[in-house]
């Protein structure tokens, strides 16, 4: 599928993710790219293509002559403000949830507004990839992840869009599985269907609201998942989790 990950996406993600349990502190020095290839047994090339694309998205600058560094927290703050070690914890993974629903909602009526004929046709490519092939779970979340992307960059912010970039991988970090613990595509395609027709159709404030509507249902998905892998792990689930769960439960 289009949507599949390249080498050196896969090592922006795992670069990223070993940042946000601590492995790298703000400001610490990358391995060179000689190790990092050997660390992920990839070509010098490839590993210069993540680290163009970590520079873009702001996480890592490279100074010449010294190497690649973590930025600090103050450089390009907006992307460090909801990085702290706290969202590592499942309690204030709602709250993520929460922000990114305004986000997600913005960019999409944003690219209402500002969608190219690229853009739709890139939104309309998801529809093909879903419908072309029979999906797996792993691949429909790819091809999600994507989708949700292409609306982002549709919108032409750019500060939307990196931004819903690294909540994304926040989130992705956080619960691995979570994108293929169950299967949603029905009702997740039928969302993504509407808030691409409105977008193609210029209709923002329907974009917004269908994107809103997609949002609430991903929420209630999530708060299932924090309750499932708390009782997995034979824990008690946070109070206001399980209050939420159970306000889940009634209105079904």
């Amino acid at each position: 599928m289009g949507s599949k990950k390249t080498i050196a996406d896969q090592i922006v993600d795992n670069l990223i993710s070993r940042m946000l349990h601590g492995e790298y502190k703000p400001g610490e020095r990358l391995p060179s790219e000689n190790e990092l290839s050997e660390q992920y047994s990839a070509s010098r090339n490839t590993v210069r293509t993540a680290l163009t694309r970590l520079n873009a998205l702001g996480v890592v600058e490279t100074r010449r002559g010294e190497g690649s560094f973590f930025r600090t927290i103050g450089e390009s703050a907006y992307l460090h403000e909801f990085i702290p070690s706290i969202l590592i914890e499942s309690k204030d993974l709602m709250g993520l949830m929460m922000y990114r629903r305004g986000i997600e909602v913005s960019a999409a009526r944003l690219a209402a507004i500002n969608a190219t004929d690229e853009d739709i046709a890139a939104l309309e490519s998801y529809f093909k990839d879903i419908n072309g092939t029979e999906v797996n779970n792993h691949e429909f979340a790819q091809a999600t992840t994507e989708f949700h992307k292409h609306i982002a960059k549709a919108s032409k912010n750019a500060l939307l869009e990196q931004t819903l970039e690294i909540i994304g991988w926040v989130i992705t970090t956080t619960m691995a599985d979570f994108l293929t613990y169950t299967s949603d595509v029905t009702d997740s395609s039928y969302y993504h269907y509407m808030i691409f027709r409105c977008i193609k159709q210029r209709k923002q404030e329907e974009a917004a609201y269908m994107m809103d509507r997609h949002m609430e249902y991903l929420i209630e998905r999530v708060k299932d998942y924090m309750r499932y892998k708390a009782l997995q792990h034979n824990e008690v689930p946070d109070s206001n989790l399980e209050v939420m769960v159970q306000n889940t439960q009634k209105n079904e």
